[in-house]
């Protein structure tokens, strides 16, 4: 019988990484939890309690070695990598671009756009060595080409880390043993995400916020819905997997109208 599918996933100390370890333990998988704040991950891994499954292995994923240590604590642990997930990431305040401060525009590059590169580089060594493998990377608001005020800086990583994955596809081919894609976990209320919005409601006022949210709400997910959907994809080998493409935002927004979901008002937005 083939072992269980072996997966390694960054920024896995909650939000999306949490949700998506969650589900893939729930199917049986192996799984290498990380995450930059190791105290997080490991009150995470007790509460998982997922015995021999499951490991948590700290990691900054701007740092080369600390990339290289993951992948060997894995690989000593569960003998080979499957699946690599590259879902580490920040999200910059959601503020016009002139009032960004330069050490956040360093920070989102070095966490979304140079960490990931940094991952793929990795596990695709690896991966080439092992004989086969699948990398994933996250992209978010703006792989697509759609633009938002205050999001110029995320948005800008993200259509990066698109350009990326697929040019790197491209280069590898179809004969390559090690694939690569891009997934885009949709609109998900993590707690970065609900923290950053309740700034934005101060900022922006009542009135503004409204209109805000009204469109937030038609698209919104709790993490556990996109974990479990990306933990299929994933597992099924799509790629790549768009869980909020154009048409289906427009037809939620249209959807909406008549059903009024309201998933902010559970976090107090």
């Amino acid at each position: 019988m083939a072992a269980a599918p072996s997966v390694v996933i960054t920024g896995s100390a909650s939000g999306i990484g949490l949700a998506l370890a969650t589900a893939l333990l729930a199917r049986g998988c192996r799984v290498t939890l990380s995450d930059v704040d190791a105290a997080r991950l490991s009150a995470v891994a007790r509460e998982l309690d997922a015995g021999e499954r499951m490991q948590a292995v700290p990691c900054d994923v701007t740092q080369r070695s600390s990339v290289e240590a993951l992948w060997q604590a894995a690989v000593a642990r569960f003998g080979r990598i499957d699946i690599w997930v590259n879902n580490a990431g920040v999200g910059p305040p959601v503020q016009p671009f002139d009032q960004v401060a330069p050490a956040w525009i360093d920070r989102a590059i070095d966490v979304n756009v140079r960490g990931v590169q940094l991952g793929t580089q990795v596990a695709l060594a690896g991966m080439r060595a092992q004989g086969g493998g699948a990398i994933y990377n996250a992209v978010g608001f703006g792989y697509d080409g759609r633009k938002q005020e205050h999001l110029t800086v995320y948005g800008t990583t993200k259509v990066a880390v698109r350009y990326f994955t697929e040019s790197l596809a491209a280069e590898l081919g179809r004969d390559c043993p090690v694939k690569v894609g891009w997934y885009n976990p949709g609109f998900v209320l993590t707690p970065m995400t609900i923290e950053e919005n309740k700034r934005v409601r101060e900022r922006v006022g009542e009135a503004r916020w409204a209109s805000f949210r009204r469109m937030m709400n038609a698209v919104a997910e709790e993490p556990p819905v996109a974990g479990e959907s990306l933990a299929a994809s994933m597992l099924a080998g799509l790629r790549p997997i768009d869980r909020l493409g154009t048409g289906r935002f427009v037809g939620r927004l249209l959807a909406s109208v008549v059903t009024r979901p309201n998933p902010l008002g559970r976090h107090g937005l």
